[in-house]
């Protein structure tokens, strides 16, 4: 791993720490933190990311004059978080973007299958009600259909 690459991955747990704490002070409650999510409760951690999620998202409806810019300064730090569970929980990896400039976050889980959180956060968040359990739980559990 590069310099770059580790100072990269430093910065997104920072920013999913940050975050953790933005939902804390938002919604009262936070998510567990990625260094204490294991295998065993990945699954629980993201139940209560989508709940913590659809809080925020009904804050930026309710407060917002637009949904969309209500909720885009969400997706990024959300992004970061769901990597980092899956980093502890899953034993991910960071995937290095192509161009320096590209802000799409996208990890790789162990079987080899990658993921653009960035767009897959941002879908959810749209949708009106978080699914990133969903996702997750197909990611790790592909026998389930």
């Amino acid at each position: 791993m590069s310099e770059d690459t580790s100072e990269r991955n430093a910065r997104i747990a920072e920013i999913a720490a940050q975050f953790l704490t933005f939902i804390d002070v938002q919604t009262g409650t936070a998510p567990p933190a990625p260094e204490e999510v294991g295998e065993s409760d990945m699954l629980q951690a993201f139940v209560a990311l989508d709940e913590a999620l659809d809080q925020l998202a009904d804050l930026a409806d309710v407060y917002g004059t637009d949904r969309m810019q209500s909720i885009e300064p969400l997706v990024l730090p959300a992004a970061a978080l769901v990597g980092e569970y899956l980093r502890f929980g899953a034993g991910a990896t960071w995937v290095e973007p192509i161009i320096d400039a590209d802000t799409t976050l996208v990890i790789a889980t162990p079987d080899g299958i990658a993921v653009d959180l960035t767009g897959a956060v941002r879908a959810s968040l749209f949708s009106g009600m978080a699914n990133l359990k969903i996702m997750v739980d197909r990611m790790i559990n592909p026998e389930i259909s």
